[in-house]
């Protein structure tokens, strides 16, 4: 029988394993759209030409750049967090010796507020896109 756990760190546990699906979500978001924009733009003459709901498609290319460009925003934050959470510990840290308290310095590693903003932009965009292309196929289907 294991001992139960403190709930600081329980709460460390799971924000480390939120965090690992969080980046891997980004990156396979950030992929996609990668990929997709790569693919509507080899395809985009014989998608664009005959179809008369080329609109979708169009659509779809501004939607794309705007998520991988939103999703390389979020990558680089998620890689430069370490040192910026390394300097606010540092600074934590002075503050406490200045005062004498001997308390360990507790980080949050949450995601601020611009790069949740830029998630969700990230998310939205693709999602966006991948509707406009599925509408497209459905509306663009053989007969």
């Amino acid at each position: 029988m294991s001992s139960p756990q403190h709930l600081f760190d329980l709460r460390h546990k799971l924000l480390n394993q939120h965090h690992e699906h969080y980046v891997s979500f980004t990156r396979l978001i950030l992929t996609l759209a990668t990929a997709s924009f790569s693919l509507l733009a080899a395809f985009r003459d014989t998608l664009l030409s005959g179809a008369g709901y080329s609109g979708f498609i169009t659509a779809a290319f501004p939607a794309l750049l705007v998520s991988i460009l939103a999703g390389v925003f979020v990558q680089h934050r998620i890689m430069m967090n370490p040192l910026w959470h390394l300097d606010e510990a540092h600074r934590l840290s002075n503050e406490q010796e200045k005062q004498g308290a001997s308390d360990p310095v507790e980080l949050r590693r949450k995601p601020t507020a611009a790069e949740s903003v830029f998630y969700r932009v990230q998310l939205f965009s693709f999602v966006l896109a991948f509707v406009l292309l599925a509408a497209f196929l459905y509306v663009h289907k053989a007969p």
